[in-house]
């Protein structure tokens, strides 16, 4: 049988596949090999989408694992609705602000924050509204005689100047004035002034209040104003030169009574590695920028504005505002700062300042080690190794089921890092490049094995039967093409006086046919899964049992013989041979079926450049003469001993030990008449007896029993198949073939002329 692509002959072509398996695995390691080196360049560039990943991991992360709570000396006075419905809408005038400070500073408040920016001067100050060109005709002569205008600003300074205040200032992206700097600035390492956040400009602090407050941070909580979710609260910012604090850092400075911040800057890692705030070491992103690790809001970080003013109110909660830090912000919704948390909640962005005290305060930091991002790729080429390993030995299904543990073990990781160790782990590089390490090393399998398939596929498609085909496609690993040792059932079939049809029609009827009867011989064979090796004329061999191994095989052998005699039969009723109608009126087509079960070699047989997948061996000889013994038996059907002993439940009669050329000793032969169904039969049962006694008779010279004997077997044979009276015919004058111990008749059955056997 014709196999597509080159072969050597013998053990040389069985490593072929072996070599070419190797190759697909090596090429499968190195396209995984570089897709790690692709997306280790990728992590390394860390364009949008992957950053974008990243930070969506650590959010998930954050869910599983918040921040536990623990107390942190530091309070929210919130500008609420409740505050804004009893005090009136916001602005508030400045000196209602400056009596809310002196409240705090009455109850104990260390230092009080105002996450309010104050650009502007108060518009409700007495002495601007009379100055107002639109309200100082009607103002002016009732205020002038109110004495001296008060001024709002100045009375909100005076407060502030009584006690601890810090005032913030918004970060704008037009170049502006910026406000003073209230503390100073140490540098370990190097300036960091070219790696912190840059300020292009800033709303400042209205200059009295500037000069008053005894800090001036900075209330921006992100550099990326398109960013949804506040991830990162800057501790620092820079207009190139000189270094701005941020809100929470300067309340938490001006709360210590601390004059300067220490930054350490590390040249080799390339950004701010710390920043210290009195007693309090922060560690930062390489921008000066905060971790948060947030906790779930909670009510008691809060207090009412409104509560501040009732001075009942104001005793009660003075233990909650002694000795704290009191940040001034506002949760009222038409005041528009609202903020989303990393764990999905929307707060107000004073909460935010608020929970980076706390961290600080209680050192609970989220930590971005040197060896992180190390770590990271490090679990990519653990699972492209294991994923590649799996795609090649196993499968993709396989692959997947292992990379999904490989994926769960990584997310475990992660998620035990944070929860212990407070260490930020990206699982979303790992998973993504395992996932594309996966689809790149499947889907080249599944190229080459598509190639494979294409092989096999050209190779068989026109010798077995296209449910063959699939299940060997399927179980192509189970091919060893270039010769293998296996148990084969071969058979052999062969017309009947071809020759002399032949000479009575044209050659191109001759070749119809052929076509016609080797097509429908050929079509019986490969519904019962057998492999045609060869067309040799008006001569088909087909064997069973190889490429796939099938424990029925001489059963499918003898079943396929049993549909070719009826095929025949049907086609000679039906003028199914396109024979010319005087040919097939005085000529019916027969058949005579050779079939042996044994040892023999399959593969390929041939040349480099053209062979033929084959059978060979003294399996195959014995079968091409099994076939010829039909003419001396007198029956179409001839099987071995070993053929019948694998398929029990058909119905077999003993043919007697024939002489076939090429073998020592004669050879045990059965003729097959039917099925399971003729074996189960009454007159197959009774017909088996008979015959019994026949070949006993016969061999003892008992004439008249024999002559009985026959009567009856003949009787039967009409019944049972009438091609039985000429095998009939023939016994006595071949019971020598039944007597055992006789010296075999060597050369007594001839070789085909028409045709060429293997020979041993």
């Amino acid at each position: 049988m014709a196999m597509s692509g080159p072969a050597s002959a013998g053990q040389g072509r069985s490593r072929g596949p072996r070599h070419g398996k190797l190759a697909r695995n090596l090429s499968i390691f190195a396209i995984s090999l570089l897709c790690v080196v692709l997306l280790t360049v990728l992590r390394a560039v860390d364009p949008l989408p992957v950053r974008n990943a990243r930070e969506t991991s650590f959010d998930l992360l954050q869910r599983l694992s918040p921040r536990a709570y623990a107390d942190a000396p530091v309070r929210i006075v919130d500008i609420d609705e409740a505050s804004l419905k009893a005090l009136g809408q916001w602005p508030w005038p400045r000196h209602m602000l400056g009596e809310l400070v002196d409240r705090l500073h009455a109850a104990g408040a260390a230092t009080v924050a105002f996450d309010v920016i104050f650009a502007e001067a108060d518009r409700l100050s007495p002495n601007r509204l009379a100055a107002d060109p639109r309200l100082g005709p009607v103002l002016g002569p009732a205020l002038s005689a109110a004495g001296p205008l008060p001024d709002n600003d100045r009375a909100f300074a005076q407060a502030m100047a009584r006690g601890a205040v810090v005032v913030g200032f918004g970060s704008a992206v037009e170049p502006g004035a910026l406000p003073p700097v209230k503390a100073g600035f140490a540098y370990t390492g190097e300036d960091p002034a070219p790696y912190v956040l840059r300020l292009g400009g800033a709303a400042p602090v209205l200059p009295v209040l500037a000069e008053a407050a005894a800090g001036v941070g900075a209330v921006a909580l992100s550099s990326e104003v398109t960013s949804s979710v506040v991830r990162r609260a800057p501790m620092l910012w820079s207009d190139g030169g000189q270094l701005y604090p941020s809100l929470a850092a300067e309340a938490l400075r001006v709360a210590q009574g601390a004059q300067t911040y220490v930054v350490h800057a590390d040249p080799q890692t390339g950004g701010v590695q710390s920043v210290r705030v009195g007693a309090f070491e922060v560690p930062t992103e390489p921008t000066g920028e905060l971790n948060m690790y947030f906790t779930p809001s909670r009510d008691d970080r809060y207090v009412s504005a409104a509560d501040i003013f009732d001075d009942d109110k104001l005793r009660a909660l003075a233990p909650r505002i002694e000795g704290r830090i009191i940040l001034v912000g506002t949760s009222a919704t038409g005041l528009f700062d609202i903020r989303k948390t990393t764990l999905g909640e929307n707060v107000p962005g004073v909460e935010i300042h608020a929970q980076a005290i706390e961290q600080i305060v209680n050192g609970q930091f989220l930590y971005r080690h040197d060896w992180t991002r190390g770590l990271e790729i490090l679990a990519l080429v653990i699972a492209a190794l294991i994923i590649s390993a799996t795609t090649l030995f196993s499968g993709a299904r396989l692959a997947l089921f292992f990379g999904g543990v490989v994926a769960a073990l990584i997310c475990v990781g992660a998620w035990d890092a944070l929860g212990r160790y407070q260490v930020l782990l990206d699982p979303s590089f790992p998973l993504a490049g395992g996932l594309v390490i996966w689809f790149v090393a499947t889907s080249f399998r599944y190229l080459t094995s598509d190639r494979e398939r294409r092989a096999i596929r050209g190779a068989f498609s026109h010798y077995v039967h296209p449910t063959v085909l699939r299940e060997i496609e399927r179980s192509h690993r189970e091919l060893r093409l270039g010769g293998e040792n296996c148990e084969l059932t071969v058979l052999f079939t062969d017309v009947r006086d071809f020759t002399q049809l032949s000479e009575r029609i044209a050659p191109e009827e001759v070749v119809t046919f052929l076509n016609k009867l080797l097509d429908r011989l050929g079509t019986e064979i490969a519904r019962e899964a057998g492999v045609i090796d060869k067309f040799i004329g008006d001569s088909v061999m087909a064997f069973w049992n190889a490429p796939l191994r099938q424990e029925d095989h001489a059963r499918r052998a003898c079943a396929a013989a049993l549909k070719m005699r009826a095929a025949v039969a049907e086609m000679n009723a039906g003028a199914g041979f396109g024979l010319p109608e005087i040919v097939a009126k005085t000529h019916t087509v027969e058949i005579g079926i050779g079939i042996n079960t044994g040892p023999a070699c399959v593969g390929n047989v041939g040349s480099a450049e053209r062979f033929d997948y084959s059978a060979i061996g003294d399996a195959v000889n014995v079968a091409a003469r099994a076939e010829s013994a039909c003419k001396e038996v007198g029956y179409d059907i001839v099987v071995t001993d070993s053929t019948a002993a694998d398929a029990p439940d058909l119905a077999f009669v003993e043919a007697g030990r024939v002489a076939l050329k090429g073998k020592a000793e004669p050879v045990a032969l059965k003729i097959l008449i039917g099925g399971a169904e003729v074996k189960a039969s009454d007159a197959f049962a009774e017909f088996d007896a008979r015959y019994g006694r026949l070949i006993a008779a016969l061999a003892d010279g008992d004439r008249d029993m024999g002559d009985r004997a026959m009567a009856d077997c003949r009787g039967l044979a009409v019944v049972l198949d009438p091609k039985l009276l000429r095998f009939l015919d023939r016994v006595p004058q071949r019971i020598a073939d039944f007597q055992m111990g006789r010296r075999p008749r060597i050369g007594l059955v001839a070789e085909r002329g028409n045709s060429t056997m293997p020979r041993p």
